[in-house]
C-alpha cells in the first residue's frame, strides 16, 4: 500500500457506534439503584448514604460524557452511511460504464 492511502473499516466504525451507545445505556442504568434498592437491601444506612452520594456526583459528569458519546457515535454512523452511499454510487457508475 502506498503511503497516504486511506484505509477505513466501515464495520469497525459501525461497531464503535453501537458500542458507544451501549456504554451510554449502561451509564444511564447506574442511576437506577435508588429505584431498585432501598434501605433494607443495603444494610447499614451509611452504605446507602455513601452510594447515594456517589451516584449524585456521578450524575453531574454523566450528562457531559453522554453528550460526548452520542456525538462520537453519531459521527461514526454518519461516516459509515456516507462512505457506503458513495461506494454504491461509484459501483453503479462503473457498472454503467461497463455496459455503455
Amino acid at each position: 500500500m502506498a503511503k497516504g492511502d486511506l484505509v477505513l473499516s466501515l464495520t469497525g466504525l459501525d461497531d464503535l457506534a453501537t458500542e458507544l451507545r451501549s456504554i451510554k445505556k449502561r451509564m444511564d442504568d447506574t442511576g437506577r439503584f435508588d429505584r431498585e434498592l432501598g434501605q433494607g437491601e443495603m444494610g447499614d444506612s451509611r452504605a446507602l448514604d455513601a452510594l447515594q452520594s456517589f451516584v449524585d456526583g456521578w450524575k453531574d459528569g454523566r450528562k457531559e460524557i453522554n453528550e460526548g458519546l452520542d456525538g462520537v457515535a453519531k459521527h461514526a454512523r454518519e461516516i459509515v452511511d456516507r462512505f457506503t452511499q458513495q461506494d454504491v454510487k461509484l459501483k453503479n457508475a462503473l457498472d454503467k460504464g461497463k455496459k455503455g
